[in-house]
């Protein structure tokens, strides 16, 4: 099974040129939508309401949400509070395990929730890249702009010698 695209800001240079990153990031950026301010749709329940607006601010640092990205936060927040209710049912009446109706309904909800996981890039994995992305931008050691400044005049003294 193939894996998955990755958004071209969790792509290293590794696997890609520079310059395709840079060109990805920018087609990216424009298919997302409009950076603007993520709300919930009014056809949401209080409840999931709380559930899309911690989904966005889980994903704010990340940088990747765009306006085009409000239905799958809503999916997953419908997803995981109807998983929450469920699962509350079952704790105050055990006996509804054996309801496969249910089980069926919370298996379907469950599979949403993975899959809104996965879109949205909410997963260990997806998460300890964004925090490598974001470290990797902080970094501004002064000494490694001074030896990276050395190393590209000393390659630029080579190449006028040879």
């Amino acid at each position: 099974m193939a894996r998955p695209c990755k958004p071209a800001r969790v792509l290293t240079d590794k696997s890609q040129t520079k310059a395709e990153i840079a060109e990805r990031d920018a087609i990216e950026q424009k298919l997302r939508g409009e950076k603007v301010k993520l709300t919930p749709p009014k056809y949401l329940s209080s409840d999931q309401k709380k559930v899309f607006r911690r989904i966005v601010s889980w994903l704010k640092d990340s940088d990747i949400l765009g306006s085009a990205d409000v239905n799958i936060i809503s999916v997953t927040a419908i997803a995981i509070d109807r998983i929450s209710g469920i699962e509350q049912m079952v704790n105050e009446k055990p006996e509804l395990l054996l309801n496969t109706a249910l089980m069926g309904t919370k298996d379907r909800y469950t599979k949403d929730f993975f899959r809104g996981c996965n879109e949205l890039g909410l997963s260990p994995q997806s998460r300890a890249k964004f925090a490598n992305i974001k470290a990797a931008k902080k970094e501004d050691d002064p000494l490694m702009k001074i030896l990276s400044a050395a190393i590209d005049d000393d390659e630029e003294e080579q190449a006028e010698d040879e």
